[in-house]
């Protein structure tokens, strides 16, 4: 895979991020479940927001950690990218039914909401999913490409961990 070589340090500084970031979600969750389960929602509830950040961060480590696998052939990168995708947009389906739910009987929910929740992700997910479908077909795509989808997943990440902390922080 030498034309992925230069994105070496590319997936080890993504990945670094994201185990970083991940780790300081763990950290916010654990300060969250001292909260009073009334102020915060029951359990679907709480899995809704925090897990789609969860898999923000995880995609990025595991499409990070793969970029890196000495030996690898171009056709093996793209079929764990598109497996990882469909395995993506699977999930994506998942947060929309749940936000749907919540939308009708809890809470009414903003554009916004489904933009960085579901549109975003979804986009990103693409993106991955798209180069690693052109790679195990042999076609030629901007490896590019993969590399905004990482980014969007990072940024759509730090985001949704971002509102949920805010949001964490007036329940208190």
């Amino acid at each position: 895979m030498e034309t992925l070589q230069p994105f070496h340090d590319f997936f080890l500084l993504t990945g670094g991020v994201s185990a970083t970031l991940l780790g300081l979600v763990f950290v916010s969750a654990s300060i969250a479940a001292t909260i009073p389960k009334e102020k915060l929602g029951d359990d679907s509830s709480r899995a809704l927001w925090v897990m789609p950040i969860v898999y923000a961060f995880v995609r990025v480590i595991v499409v990070s950690a793969v970029g890196v696998i000495p030996g690898q052939t171009w056709r093996a990168f793209g079929l764990v990218l598109s497996v990882l995708g469909v395995f993506d947009l699977a999930r994506t389906v998942w947060t929309t039914v749940g936000m749907g739910v919540f939308h009708r009987s809890k809470e009414r929910l903003e554009l916004r909401d489904w933009a960085w929740y579901v549109l975003y992700p979804a986009g990103a997910t693409l993106l991955v999913a798209a180069t690693g479908f052109s790679l195990a077909m042999g076609w030629p795509w901007p490896v590019q490409l993969l590399a905004a989808g990482m980014i969007g997943h990072i940024v759509v990440g730090v985001h949704n961990a971002w509102e949920l902390a805010d949001w964490l922080i007036t329940r208190t």
